[in-house]
């Protein structure tokens, strides 16, 4: 069943899978309504499609399926869409691993996007909106951070911006592999909710997750692509003290040691630092280098 008021229109459905096509169609059918250019019509027939499926299949785990519900608001210029469920939700978690993936495809498809929990009762509400492309930010200077990791302490690395409340990919490497080097830079930044990556933006400094054997990964993610032992987190600051990225430094299975304490000490101060200034760079180098 569904409603819709002007420039506001929502349904609910059984989460079943046989619920998916119709709620994506309304999505669809409620954006061209609207105004909304074909590509945010595009991201938001994907996130709309992605979000519900994992409500379906992760949400009401062990106990019979509740319903599933979608909400959308806006116009050809900007538009704000809720998936709402009544069970545990749609944050990543360590017994639903694909969760993770599904939400950081929705990351790079919105331009925010938000996991809480319903203020009325039970269950999780996924808000994300959507617009038309706007100007990236200004990141240059952090590029060459990647190169640097690689030649010093790390094997792999990368630069995620943090744009409209979401992680965008901006730089990757992965040492002596052209085409690992290829895939990271294509690969989609952790999702906000639930990710140590994203725990490491909120928390601040620098962010070690040594990868356990016995704890499967997320198939077809970073950690079992690249066969990582362990991985860094670095917020880089502002000049304001907020998260304006992330920088990530793993080593793979077979390479480069775990970085000491006085290793990450280093990076925690140099996120505090302005990394786009070369001369910064230049010393973070040297330090990393003696501490290597």
């Amino acid at each position: 069943m569904g409603a819709s008021i002007g420039s506001e229109a929502a349904w609910e459905l059984p989460a079943v899978p046989s619920s998916v096509g119709p709620l994506r169609s309304r999505a669809t059918a409620f954006a061209r309504a609207a105004g909304a250019s074909e590509e945010m019509t595009r991201a938001v027939v994907l996130a709309v499609s992605e979000i519900v499926s994992n409500v379906v299949i992760h949400a009401y785990v062990g106990r019979e399926p509740g319903t599933v519900g979608v909400r959308c608001g806006g116009d050809g210029e900007r538009m704000i869409v809720e998936v709402i469920d009544e069970g545990v939700g749609v944050a990543a978690r360590r017994d639903s691993p694909g969760v993770g993936h599904g939400l950081a495809l929705v990351g790079a498809l919105a331009d925010t996007l938000e996991v809480a929990p319903r203020p009325d009762g039970p269950g999780t509400v996924v808000t994300m909106s959507f617009a038309d492309a706007a100007r990236p930010p200004d990141v240059s200077g952090l590029e060459p951070l990647c190169a640097l990791a690689v030649e010093s302490v790390a094997d792999a690395s990368c630069v995620d911006v943090v744009s409209g409340g979401v992680l965008r990919r901006v730089s990757a490497e992965v040492a002596g592999d052209a085409e690992l080097t290829a895939w990271l830079r294509k690969a989609l930044p952790p999702a906000k909710p639930g990710t140590a990556t994203w725990a490491a933006l909120r928390e601040g400094g620098a962010q070690l997750v040594v990868h356990d054997p016995s704890v499967a990964r997320s198939p077809g993610g970073t950690g079992e692509r690249l066969g990582l032992a362990w991985w860094v987190a670095v917020r880089l600051e502002g000049l304001d003290g907020e998260p304006m990225a992330q920088w990530g430094l793993g080593g793979r299975s077979g390479g480069r040691p775990v970085p000491s304490a006085e290793v990450l000490r280093t990076l925690t101060a140099a996120g505090r630092t302005d990394l786009t200034q070369e001369a910064e760079r230049a010393a973070l180098r040297t330090r990393l280098g003696a501490r290597a």
